[in-house]
């Protein structure tokens, strides 16, 4: 049995049409019927072929090896192996680490908010020591030469001369005050992603929050797709170091990772902040 009749034998036996396939792998029908016609003039090439072999097997239950094996036997030259194991690579590692994924936030976005909270406990010290050194002060009302009243008890000593200090300095210029925050660029509902290839080719498997296939396939360099739903985005990258990503108007740049292939999934809000 070819490898466009196994997979043609395994889609109707799942009680798939080509067009729920098509849905399911944003793959268009006409490659997938000339796939099944053992066409692969469509796909764009072997290392792409090969990726879509993977993606329509393993949708409908087959074990892609065997048919990746007679692809390079009978069909595709062996110059991209490598590309291949990559993939597989992918795969194997997203399916173990994309339950976790959904449970935690993205490392940047956790050293971001520890950094944060441990700036605000300094500064909050610093200013509880500068206080306890100094006697509390009652202001008199604003004005050109407002007069301040200090609170320590009186001494025998004739009343000293009211001390005068300068009206406060205007407040500083619109240009200042008017600078943006980060929050006001993020996204009030739902998530928004943004994916751009830097350097390098990239596998990318992007899924919805109902578990719903929104990409997947090869993204060379300079490609950008667009993620959106309602409660959360996840991505699976086989090279994440070549990849730019920007959530609900905020850029975070490529995935803190140790190694290529990783995932990392956004909910609504801020990304810098923990994720439910």
């Amino acid at each position: 049995m070819s490898i466009g009749q196994a997979l043609s034998s395994a889609r109707l036996e799942a009680g798939f049409t080509i067009d729920d396939m098509s849905a399911k792998t944003r793959l268009r029908a006409t490659v997938i019927r000339a796939i099944e016609a053992d066409d692969f003039s469509l796909c764009g090439g072997d290392f792409y072929a090969r990726g879509h072999i993977r993606t329509l097997a393993g949708l409908v239950g087959l074990d892609p090896a065997p048919l990746l094996a007679e692809y390079d036997a009978t069909i595709g030259p062996k110059d991209d192996g490598q590309a291949t194991s990559q993939l597989h690579e992918t795969e194997v590692t997203g399916r173990a680490i994309t339950k976790t994924a959904q449970k935690r936030s993205p490392h940047w976005g956790l050293a971001a908010m520890g950094t944060t909270l441990v700036a605000i406990i300094v500064f909050a010290t610093i200013g509880l020591l500068n206080h306890s050194k100094k006697p509390p002060t009652v202001a008199a009302p604003p004005g050109p030469a407002a007069a301040v009243v200090s609170s320590a008890p009186p001494s025998h000593s004739p009343s000293p001369s009211p001390v005068v200090v300068k009206s406060p300095p205007a407040s500083p210029p619109a240009s200042i005050a008017a600078e943006p925050t980060p929050s006001s660029v993020v996204a009030e509902a739902g998530v928004h992603v943004v994916l751009r290839i830097t350097t390098a080719k990239c596998w990318v498997a992007a899924t919805a929050s109902d578990g719903q296939s929104l990409y997947t396939g090869v993204l060379a360099p300079g490609a950008e797709q667009t993620f959106d739903d309602p409660q959360r985005v996840t991505l699976r990258l086989g090279n994440a170091p070549a990849t730019d990503i920007t959530v609900n108007g905020v850029d975070l740049g490529a995935p803190a990772t140790k190694n290529s292939v990783t995932s990392v999934s956004f909910g609504p809000g801020n990304p810098l902040l923990a994720q439910g």
